[in-house]
């Protein structure tokens, strides 16, 4: 079984080392990449930063049994973008319902970006009232120019809502009801997930995302979370990777990454699962 000491972290520590070395080497041929490929080497990209992280804290685990919160903050960001790339292969055949699912994505961000804006006094104490209005409407006028396709009316702050940006179409490819209309959301995107034939038995790893997430937000309901035994967070790290590992190895594969790269991936990969089967026996 799994006990969360040091002979498991440095194999975990190993396992995210093979997987960073194999993204690292997926990548290197691409010198120019279509929207989709750029996607998915944007997020393997992601993933790849945040296991050299946890490989760097697993060094000290458990001697430092207090890092296991960065560490499950990685991981929990790691599977983020694993949930994310596992959604949008699912609109790898139509690359302009792929681009609206992208545009569906951007909403969110440009939302973050228009309470900055709208804050930046916050950025200008000592600025006059004058100053302050002076860069906000610099700052807006940058938006509406690079956010031009996602405005109901040019020069205007209104977003268009996700049915909007989606053509009716490409409605047949949501699984869930009504799924068009919705914004990508990780829950959204997990129920699409959980309904699509093709990636319903990699549902479970929003669930696992979910469980590190509570590392990452505080509720007196969850403070127990940070004392759960080493064995337990250790389970969830395991976890965790063999579903990185998975969506990371089907992205390359959509970017048709040189076989001898997928094909060590996928003995590494093998190799793990065997060794978690022996413990769990």
């Amino acid at each position: 079984m799994i006990n969360g000491d040091k002979k498991d972290s440095d194999v975990l520590r190993h396992y995210c080392q093979v997987l960073t070395e194999s993204i690292q080497s997926a990548g290197q041929p691409f010198t120019e990449a279509n929207q989709i490929q750029h996607t998915y080497l944007d997020l393997l990209r992601r993933m790849r930063c945040s296991l050299l992280g946890v490989v760097v804290h697993l060094k000290r685990w458990p001697e430092i049994i207090e890092l296991k919160l960065p560490i499950s903050l990685a991981f929990r960001t790691a599977l983020t973008d694993a949930l994310t790339g596992l959604y949008l292969a699912t609109f790898n055949d139509d690359a302009q319902a792929f681009q609206h699912e992208l545009m569906v994505l951007d909403i969110e961000y440009f939302k973050y970006v228009k309470t900055i804006f709208e804050n930046t006094a916050l950025e200008m104490p000592t600025a006059s009232a004058a100053e302050i209005a002076q860069e906000e409407q610099t700052r807006w006028t940058t938006l509406y120019q690079k956010a031009e396709h996602l405005l109901r009316v040019p020069g205007e702050p209104q977003l268009k809502s996700p049915e909007m940006l989606r053509e009716p179409r490409h409605h047949y490819l949501f699984q869930v009801p009504n799924g068009h209309t919705r914004p990508l959301s990780e829950k959204d995107m997990f129920h699409h997930i959980k309904a699509h034939p093709a990636t319903q038995h990699l549902a479970r790893l929003y669930i696992v995302q979910r469980h590190l997430s509570q590392q990452h937000h505080y509720a007196p309901a969850n403070r127990d979370f940070i004392q759960l035994p080493p064995a337990i967070d250790c389970r969830y790290w395991f976890e965790a990777l063999v579903y990185v590992i998975e969506i990371s190895g089907m992205l390359m594969a959509l970017l048709d990454v040189h076989q001898p790269v997928r094909q060590e991936l996928g003995e590494h990969q093998a190799a793990l699962l065997d060794w978690l089967a022996d413990r769990a026996e």
